[in-house]
């Protein structure tokens, strides 16, 4: 096997998950619900991980890393609203805010940049992973606070990818903060000048 194209089945293996978390989510299994749901989140940790460990870095790869997520997070939502209504209805407006944080910086690049970024960042990556981990003291109504952290988080992230896509002069890959967007703006505007 191609150690390279490891990360791409990874992501689409995530993909291949989503209809068996809703099959579980639509059947009132719980316990199916969060492990597929789990399976599904662990391999976004290990694209990532594959990817750099192989160098196997490609536009592709991105986007499909990153329709996995878009597929997984509405999958999730979706699952949740089924099978934990109560908490879905006292969430609600942190579930809105979070979905306008992440849905804004798609609309923005396709009106901006002409496709969605993909940009990685490193907010993104930590609130991936905060994401999978502020579930689990939700769902089982121990606290609201994690969930209520990694929203927030997700705001700051998507303000920041939308002054990325506001800084770079045309799409690009990875971008790991706005601080490497606007090293890039100026490095192309001294070209420019020079």
């Amino acid at each position: 096997m191609n150690r390279k194209a490891l990360p791409n089945l990874l992501s689409g293996l995530r993909i291949a998950l989503m209809p068996a978390v809703l099959m579980a989510a639509v059947a009132g299994s719980r316990p199916w619900f969060i492990g597929l749901l789990a399976a599904s989140l662990s391999t976004d940790a290990l694209d990532g991980f594959f990817a750099r460990r192989y160098n196997a870095f490609t536009d592709f790869g991105r986007k499909l890393d990153s329709a996995a997520d878009y597929l997984t997070m509405i999958t999730g939502i979706a699952g949740i609203a089924l099978l934990w209504p109560d908490i879905m209805r006292r969430e609600l407006g942190w579930v809105i805010a979070g979905l306008t944080a992440f849905f804004a910086v798609i609309v923005y690049g396709f009106v901006r940049l002409g496709r969605a970024p993909c940009y990685h960042t490193w907010i993104s990556k930590v609130g991936a992973v905060s994401c999978a981990l502020s579930i689990i003291p939700l769902l089982a109504e121990w606290s609201a606070v994690p969930f209520h952290a990694m929203i927030s988080l997700l705001i700051v992230g998507g303000v920041e990818e939308l002054a990325i896509a506001l800084l770079v002069p045309a799409h690009q890959g990875e971008m790991p903060t706005v601080w490497h967007a606007w090293k890039l703006r100026r490095k192309a505007a001294r070209g420019a000048a020079g």
